[in-house]
Formats: structure tokens, sequence, C-alpha cells
């Protein structure tokens, strides 16, 4: 998950490169695409429709957006996974972001992450598109995920209860994965453990139904986030979901 979000923000820049934006923007195609290339890259992992709708948020969007990236060009093409580790990518990844959370949320929830849970998330929200905005106010060092989930209508069970009877022991993302598969996924965000000083924004179009929105990595994190992405078991340890980290809602 969060090298897909590395791969999704060294495209945007690329793209932004090489099609530029134009003078005020139209922000309805822009917000289109943006949700369109948000999708493709965290839930499709498809990454020429991720290219193709990044091509169009990219001509949607007003000159200033294209060019607060352009510092970040050399960089990329010197090396670009150092550059994804700089701040000049930061600060390109923060002007989508900004982008979407000033013109693309119909609804807008802003979501502290912290030990251990989410604070901000309405048990109810209306159906349509809802821009998230994930803060982190960890103070143990943890980084957190928002994996927002939808359940399926025939599954009267709650989703929190569902989606822990299918996580086995001991943790490893290979599993995350076979459980996620009751689930439809529709939105996921990342964020570093600097508390308050790292967030991340995604935006979903939401139907009506059941949801869950959780965080399944590992506790001790920050220590075991590379072994766990790299597909290694990690025993001894528990989700931060086991540890309260959920959230079930509504969508009407």
């Amino acid at each position: 998950m969060k090298r897909l979000i590395g791969i999704m923000v060294m495209v945007f820049v690329l793209v932004l490169a090489g099609c530029g934006g134009n003078n005020g923007g139209d922000s309805a195609a822009a917000c289109d695409a943006y949700v369109a290339f948000s999708k493709a890259f965290d839930i499709d992992e498809d990454v020429q429709a991720g290219i193709a709708s990044l091509k169009d948020f990219a001509a949607a969007v007003p000159d200033d957006v294209a060019a607060d990236v352009e510092p970040l060009f050399p960089l990329l093409e010197k090396d670009a996974e150092a550059a994804l580790e700089s701040k000049e990518a930061v600060a390109a990844d923060n002007v989508a972001d900004q982008y979407a959370l000033d013109n693309c949320g119909y609804t807008r929830v802003d979501i502290d992450a912290g030990e251990w849970g989410f604070i901000g998330v309405a048990s109810e929200i209306e159906a349509g598109r809802v821009v998230f905005n994930m803060v982190n106010v960890t103070q143990t060092g943890e980084y957190h995920e928002a994996i927002l989930l939808r359940q399926n209508d025939d599954v009267a069970q709650p989703a929190s209860e569902q989606l822990a009877d299918a996580l086995p022991e001991p943790i490893s993302v290979e599993a995350t994965i076979a459980a996620l598969e009751q689930f439809s996924l529709v939105g996921a965000g990342v964020v570093e453990p600097e508390p308050g000083d790292t967030e991340d924004v995604f935006v979903a179009d939401l139907v009506p139904g059941r949801y869950l929105l959780t965080c399944l990595l590992p506790e001790d994190s920050s220590e075991l986030l590379e072994a766990y992405f790299g597909g290694e078991t990690i025993s001894g340890k528990k989700r931060h979901s086991e540890l309260g980290m959920y959230r079930e809602f509504t969508v009407t």
C-alpha cells in the first residue's frame, strides 16, 4: 500500500511536467480525474488507467498547481527513488491533496488517527463524493493507515467482527489482502509517525451501505513496516484494529 502511494506521487509529478495546467482550471474535470486516478492506483492497481486519469487531471488544474511541482523535475530525472523521499515530493503531493480538499469534496471528513482510534468519523455520512483528510496525532511513533471498506449488503454480522474473523495469525500482508477480499475496497491512505505533521487525503464516491474504516498495520509499525510490506510474517504483535482502531458508519 505505501509503495503504491509512492508510485502514485511519482507518476503524478511526471505527468504534470509533461502536460502543465490551464490558467484558472476546470475544477469539475480536475476533481473527476483526481477521483479516477486515486481509484486506479490505490484500489485497482491499474497503472495505465491511472496515468490516463492523471493526464486529464493535469490538463484541468490551474497553472499554479503544475508550477508548484517544477522544482522536483530535475531530482526525478537524476534519481526517482531518492526524489520520492525528498521535501519536494512531499510538497508536490500536498499540492494535489490541497486541491482536492479545496475543490473536490461535497462532504469533507477530517480524521485524527492516533492510539487507538479514528476521531472525527460520524456514524452516518450522506452518499456522494467524500474527501477524507487524515492527520496523524500519534504519540508513540506509529504509522497509521485508513482502509475504507464497504460491507456486502447480504452480510448481517457487524463489519468489524467480520473482518476480525477473517484475519488469521500471525500477521502478514498476504493474509490481510485475503481478508479484504470479503469487502469492497473504496479508499486508502497512510500517514507517517510525526504527530500532527503528516496527513493524507483520499477521495471516494460513496453509495448507500455499511462501511468500515480500519488500520491493519502491526503495532510497533515504525520498526516493522518494511518487514510487513516486504512479505514477512509478524508474530507476537497485534494489529492496530485489534487495539480499537476501527470505525463503522452508514452511508445514507
